[in-house]
């Protein structure tokens, strides 16, 4: 009796080794082989419109390998999902391109570099860099490609008394659009190409100093003083008059009104969500007439601009 309860105990003790060993090795080695060149194929595809996704290469390497040890199976499975990754990068990246993002964001002229670097580095999909003009200098903006970067100190506290700190709205004003990092983008390179378009760094001298955005041009909120109504012909207003004429492209009529039928598109920008400098602005020119289509917000700001590893310039 104990030699044969031994033979049993050693029969289902045998058979429960076998079942997860025929569901490892049930595929072959031609279908694994299949399933990762499938995979390896969606990945190109998506390289080529730049919508590569950054773990989809790592993750074929990983199912070729296990073809050395014979896991058919879990290699399949693997492939399988790096194929879902390429064919969903590939109608991201061709669904931007049919949103219209401008031809000229794509490239600023210089060599492409490899696939797998391009997607580590990219702005975003169909995205790798642009080129705009900042103080009479070409600046490339891209993404950092430091992956041990972290935020800079000014932006890491989440502590902030309000006021005068106070986190802000999601419109700066009634038909004010509020934009994000790849409008900014857009815009930045309007405005290099001459069109009429300013991006405007709202905060004060002293924050600038430490960095900005590439093709922005400092207008300081304390300078456009949030209590003036627009009633250019006090004194006191002379600077907002100037500012109207010589650098947002507005005109002085005879009988001392402000025609904005051409002034320019305005993007505007300060800290981020808890800064409201940037919003200030909007309210001012607001208040003197200017028309609120043609008055961008940037609600993130530089806090979120710095958070996405972007270029800024001192």
């Amino acid at each position: 009796m104990k030699i044969r309860s031994f033979s049993i105990g050693l029969m289902a003790t045998a058979l429960m080794v076998a079942v997860p060993a025929t569901n490892a090795w049930s595929a072959t080695r031609s279908e694994t082989e299949s399933a990762i060149a499938a995979a390896d194929e969606a990945r190109k595809k998506a390289a080529s419109v730049g919508g590569e996704w950054r773990d989809t290469g790592k993750m074929i390497k990983k199912a070729t390998k296990m073809l050395d040890t014979r896991e058919y199976s879990k290699a399949i499975g693997i492939a399988d999902k790096a194929k879902a990754q390429g064919e969903l990068g590939y109608e991201q990246a061709m669904s931007q391109k049919d949103a219209g993002i401008p031809d000229y964001v794509v490239a600023v002229g210089t060599p492409k570099p490899a696939v797998a670097e391009m997607a580590a580095k990219a702005v975003t999909m169909g995205i790798q860099a642009i080129e705009v003009m900042h103080n009479g200098d070409t600046v490339v903006i891209e993404r950092g490609h430091d992956e041990d970067a972290t935020l800079p100190a000014e932006f890491l506290k989440t502590e902030r008394a309000c006021p005068p700190f106070c986190v802000q709205p999601i419109s700066a004003g009634e038909g004010v659009e509020t934009v994000g990092e790849i409008e900014v983008l857009d815009y930045l390179k309007r405005a290099t190409a001459g069109e009429a378009v300013l991006v405007v760094d709202s905060r004060t001298t002293d924050w600038v100093l430490r960095g900005t955005i590439p093709g922005s041009v400092n207008i300081p909120w304390n300078q456009v003083d949030p209590q003036q109504q627009g009633m250019f012909g006090d004194s006191g207003d002379i600077y907002l008059q100037n500012l109207m004429t010589e650098q947002f492209g507005a005109v002085q009529t005879e009988d001392g009104a402000i025609d904005f039928s051409d002034a320019k598109t305005l993007v505007l920008f300060c800290n981020g969500i808890w800064c409201g400098q940037s919003s200030a602005n909007i309210a001012t020119l607001l208040n003197i007439g200017y028309p609120a289509e043609k008055l961008k917000w940037y609600r993130g700001g530089m806090q979120d601009w710095v958070s996405v590893g972007m270029t800024t310039v001192k």
